[in-house]
Parts: C-alpha cells; sequence; structure tokens
C-alpha cells in the first residue's frame, strides 16, 4: 500500500507543462495560434466557428460550390479547367464529379500555395493522372491555346 502511495505521490509532483505563451493579450502571429496548427485536435472549436458562419484561421471554406456544381453539369470523361485553383475547394469538387474519368488543368499565380494543394489534393486520391496544375501564370494562356484551341 506504502508503494503505491509512494508512486501516486511522485506522479502528482510532476509539473504540468504548458503550452508556450505569446507576449501581449492575444496572439499576433500565425504561428502562435495553437489551436489553428493543430485543427483535429481542436475539432470542437473548429465546428463552433463554422456553425457561427465564420471561417478558422489558417482555413478555407468554399463558397457556392453547390451552384456552380449544378452550372458546370461536369460529366465523368470531360476536361476543365480551374484559373483559380487556391486552396482546391471548388478543384476537389470538380474531381469528384469526374469518378476517375477525365482531367482538371488547375492554375493559380502562388506556386507555394499551388505545391501544398497539389500535395492536399494527392492525399485525397486526385493524382496527375486525372489533375494537372501549374502556377506559372506566364504558361497558362500557352497552355490552353495548345490544348483547346482549334488555332494553335
Amino acid at each position: 500500500m506504502s508503494e503505491q502511495n509512494n508512486q501516486n505521490t511522485q506522479e502528482s509532483q510532476t509539473p504540468h507543462k504548458r503550452r508556450v505563451r505569446y507576449k501581449g493579450k492575444y496572439p499576433k502571429k500565425f504561428e502562435e495560434k495553437y489551436k489553428e496548427l493543430q485543427p483535429e485536435k481542436y475539432k470542437d472549436t473548429i465546428a463552433h466557428v463554422i456553425q457561427k458562419g465564420n471561417t478558422p484561421a489558417g482555413m478555407h471554406i468554399s463558397i457556392m460550390v453547390n451552384e456552380i456544381l449544378d452550372f458546370l453539369k461536369i460529366q465523368p470523361g470531360e476536361t476543365g479547367f480551374d484559373a483559380t485553383l487556391g486552396y482546391g475547394g471548388h478543384t476537389k469538387a470538380m474531381l469528384e464529379c469526374l469518378k476517375g474519368e477525365g482531367h482538371i488543368y488547375a492554375t493559380d499565380v502562388d506556386p507555394e500555395e499551388s505545391a501544398k494543394t497539389r500535395k492536399r489534393l494527392a492525399d485525397q486520391g486526385f493524382g496527375e493522372d486525372i489533375l494537372s496544375i501549374r502556377s506559372e501564370e506566364r504558361r497558362v494562356g500557352k497552355e490552353c491555346r495548345s490544348r483547346w484551341s482549334p488555332y494553335h
């Protein structure tokens, strides 16, 4: 019995390690916003922010996705182009409509965000066989003309 009490005493003496605090009243840098850096750990907080109609910091929620898909009427086997790839929300929805048949070409002016989006979509099963992403905006016009224009 005394051995168990001794073990409980040792556990209670271990100080609680707190997260790193930021200077001032509120975090000013994204790196200090611990909940945004680990959204999977704070799902209830993220859900609460979204339910209030807001977008959590560091995230992007695509708008009017259903309206856009209804307008485009994307069918498997088709080829499409998304000139505003960004976070990839609309592109993902278009890829889902293709059901593995067809191709989406996408571009964005931000090469860093394009690389992150490419990885994010590849991790969700949308690889180069169905999605091509270019971040060089100068090549977009040439790429489109060479693929779709009858005048190239």
